[in-house]
C-alpha cells in the first residue's frame, strides 16, 4: 500500500469516526423529542402543545445557520464538533432540576441549535474527508446510519416512558459526552486559509438555486404534518398505548433501513433529477393514505413505505450536492441551503398546530399530502440540468476570487 493509499485509507476512517459520534448524538435528540412529545399529549391531552415541542427544535437552527455556516468554513471543523457535544451534554442536565413545560420548550430549542451544528460540522467534515468518487457511498453510509440513529432515539424514547424520570436526564447527559470520545480525530485548521469565495460568492450560488430551495421549503414543511400530528393521530384517534405510537413513529426509519439496502444497486438511477421528481407522486399519497388509516398496523406499513421513498430521494439531492458545491465554500452554502430546506418546517409545525384548533387534524395531514403530489409536476423543470448548473457558477467564483487574491499579492 503506497503512501496516497494510507493517507486515504486514514481518511475514510476519519469520517467514519466523526459519522458514529454523530449518530450518537442524533439518539439523544430523537430520545428527547419522543419522550416529550408523547408526555406533553397525555398530559395536557393537546395536539398544540404537543405540536410546539418539534416546532421549538426546528425554530432553533434557524437561529444559528447562518452564523455556523462562516464558523465552519473559517475554523476548525472537529473542534466545532467536540464544543457542540459539550455543551449538549450540559444542556441536557438542566432537565434534571427542572422538566416544567416551559424548560422543555427551552431546551428543545437550545438542544436543536447545538445537535444542528454538530451534524452540520460532520456534513462538512466528510467534504473535507471523503474524495469525490466516494461521496455517494459516504453519502449513503450517512443516510443508512441517519436511520439507525434515529431508530434506536425512538426505541429508547419509548422504554423510558416506562422508567423513572432520572434514567432520561441520565442517558441525556452521557450521549454527547461519548459522542466527544469519537470525535476527537485532527480535522482542518481554516483560520489562516485564504477564502476565494467570501459571502459574495456563497450568495451567487444560492441564487442558482432558488427554485430548488423554495421547492424543498415547501415538501419539507408539508412532512412535518407527521411529527405535528403523529401522537395525536395515535392517542385521540385510535386510543393506542406508547408502545404503539413508539412502533409508528419507528416505522420511517425502519424503512429508511431497508431502502438503504438498494442504494447500491440504485446508485446510476437515484442520482437523476427525473427520479427524484417520479418519487414525489407516492410520497405525497403515502402521507394522505396515513391520514385517512384508522388501523394502526396499516399506518406501521404506510411508515415503513414512506421511509424507503425518502432515503432514496434524500441520498440523491445530497449527492448532487455535495459533488458539485466546494468544500471551501461548503459551510456557508450549507447554512443557507438549509434555511430554505428546513425553514417552512417550524412555520409549518406552528400554523399546523394552529389549525388543529379549528379544523379536524387528518383533514390537516390529507391536504399536505395532496399538496406533496402536486409540486411533483414542477419539479422535474426545477431540478433539471441543475447540478450542471452549480457547478458551473462554483468554478467562475472559484476563478475570480484566485484573480483577486493574485491581484492582492501584487498589489
Amino acid at each position: 500500500m503506497n503512501n496516497q493509499s494510507i493517507h486515504e485509507s486514514n481518511q475514510w476512517n476519519k469520517f467514519l469516526l466523526y459519522l458514529m459520534g454523530r449518530n450518537i448524538i442524533r439518539v439523544a435528540y430523537f430520545i428527547f423529542n419522543i419522550f416529550f412529545v408523547w408526555r406533553t399529549i397525555v398530559a395536557y391531552n393537546s395536539v398544540f402543545l404537543a405540536g410546539l415541542i418539534p416546532a421549538f427544535s426546528l425554530l432553533g437552527y434557524l437561529i444559528i445557520v447562518i452564523p455556523e455556516g462562516h464558523i465552519l468554513d473559517r475554523h476548525n471543523r472537529g473542534t466545532v464538533f467536540r464544543i457542540t457535544s459539550f455543551l449538549l451534554a450540559f444542556t441536557y442536565l438542566i432537565l434534571v432540576y427542572s422538566d416544567s413545560l416551559a424548560i422543555v420548550y427551552a431546551v428543545a430549542l437550545v438542544s436543536s441549535i447545538l445537535s444542528s451544528v454538530n451534524s452540520d460540522a460532520f456534513n462538512t467534515i466528510l467534504k473535507e474527508t471523503v474524495k469525490e468518487e466516494k461521496i455517494q457511498h459516504a453519502v449513503s453510509l450517512s443516510q443508512g446510519t441517519n436511520a439507525i440513529s434515529e431508530l434506536t432515539g425512538i426505541i429508547a424514547g419509548g422504554i423510558l416512558l416506562y422508567l423513572p424520570f432520572e434514567f432520561l436526564a441520565i442517558t441525556l447527559f452521557s450521549l454527547p459526552v461519548i459522542s466527544i470520545i469519537f470525535g476527537l480525530s485532527r480535522t482542518l485548521n481554516r483560520s489562516g486559509m485564504v477564502d476565494k469565495y467570501g459571502f459574495r460568492g456563497a450568495y451567487r450560488i444560492i441564487l442558482v438555486l432558488v427554485p430548488f430551495l423554495m421547492l424543498s421549503l415547501l415538501l419539507n414543511g408539508l412532512f412535518i404534518s407527521l411529527d405535528v400530528f403523529g401522537s395525536g393521530l395515535i392517542h385521540i384517534i385510535l386510543h393506542d398505548s406508547p408502545f404503539d405510537y413508539s412502533l409508528f413513529v419507528a416505522s420511517f426509519p425502519v424503512g429508511l433501513i431497508i431502502g438503504s439496502l438498494f442504494t447500491g444497486k440504485l446508485s446510476s438511477v437515484i442520482s437523476r433529477t427525473g427520479t427524484i421528481s417520479i418519487l414525489l407522486v407516492p410520497l405525497g399519497m403515502v402521507i394522505l393514505l396515513i391520514a385517512i388509516s384508522r388501523i394502526i398496523y396499516v399506518d406501521i406499513a404506510l411508515g415503513i413505505v414512506l421511509g424507503m421513498i425518502v432515503i432514496l430521494v434524500n441520498i440523491g439531492l445530497q449527492t448532487i450536492f455535495m459533488k458539485a458545491i466546494p468544500d471551501g465554500v461548503m459551510g456557508r452554502v450549507n447554512s443557507l441551503v438549509t434555511i430554505f430546506s428546513i425553514g417552512g418546517s417550524p412555520l409549518m409545525a406552528a400554523a399546523f398546530s394552529i389549525l388543529s384548533n379549528y379544523f379536524y387534524f387528518p383533514y390537516i395531514m390529507a391536504a399536505a399530502g395532496i399538496c406533496a403530489v402536486a409540486v411533483s409536476l414542477p419539479a422535474f423543470s426545477i431540478l433539471k440540468n441543475l447540478p450542471e448548473k452549480v457547478a458551473g457558477i462554483s468554478r467562475i467564483i472559484e476563478k475570480e476570487g484566485e484573480a483577486r487574491i493574485n491581484e492582492q499579492a501584487s498589489g
